[in-house]
């Protein structure tokens, strides 16, 4: 499928240095650390996010990637575990400076907040959006659109009736509302690493309401 000179395909190899570089712009890290911690920190969470993959996507522009949605059903390929081993070297990496340290315990509060989350629901979901980033200068281009219709397609070819994503105010959350997700959940913390407040969100969508 094209979209002015955009192709769509799964993720390969090749992509992840461009794919971290990506998820470094999108979440700022290069603003809040030293380039050094901020390559840690963008490659811990492209390897979580293929650890809890059945389903990727990347828009490629010109050779290069310009977005990425990864996603999962239940069955998330035993395989799939292997990318926890890069994804521990990287968060060990952290550990060596004061401001990685920081980091880390970032990436812990998070992951607590989001379990969290969760448990406000009181719902089982048949899937989860993973990870969903498209660069600044496409986001014009229908290319977020494409991703998030493919992944759609995805969990209902897989049988999947509901979904949630986490987001936060640091992220384009209007982006999932406009689609049509419901918000079900926040949580507001204080992240010192961020050194500011942030509100976390669940969202929850279901296959069949977006793809009609």
């Amino acid at each position: 499928m094209t979209n002015e000179s955009i192709t769509y395909r799964p993720i390969r190899r090749s992509d992840y240095s461009a794919l971290a570089a990506l998820i470094d712009t999108s979440w700022n890290y290069s603003e809040l650390t030293s380039s050094f911690n901020a390559k840690q920190m963008s490659y811990a969470f492209l390897f979580s996010s293929l650890a809890h993959q059945s389903f990727t996507q990347v828009a490629v522009k010109n050779n290069k990637p310009v977005g990425v949605a990864m996603g999962r059903t239940e069955e998330v390929p035993i395989s799939h575990k292997l990318f926890l081993l890069p994804l521990f070297f990287n968060l060990i990496a952290l550990q060596f400076t004061a401001d990685g340290r920081k980091a880390f315990q970032s990436f812990r509060r998070n992951f607590h907040v989001n379990k969290s989350l969760l448990k406000q629901t009181y719902e089982t979901y048949d899937g989860e959006l993973v990870l969903f980033a498209v660069a600044p200068e496409t986001q014009s281009m229908g290319v977020g659109s494409q991703l998030f219709e493919d992944f759609l397609k995805y969990l209902r070819s897989q049988g999947a009736r509901t979904f949630y994503l986490f987001s936060d105010t640091s992220c384009t959350y209007s982006f999932y509302e406009h689609k049509g997700l419901k918000r079900t959940g926040v949580i507001t913390r204080k992240m010192p690493f961020l050194k500011k407040e942030i509100s976390f969100f669940l969202y929850r969508g279901s296959v069949a309401d977006l793809l009609d």
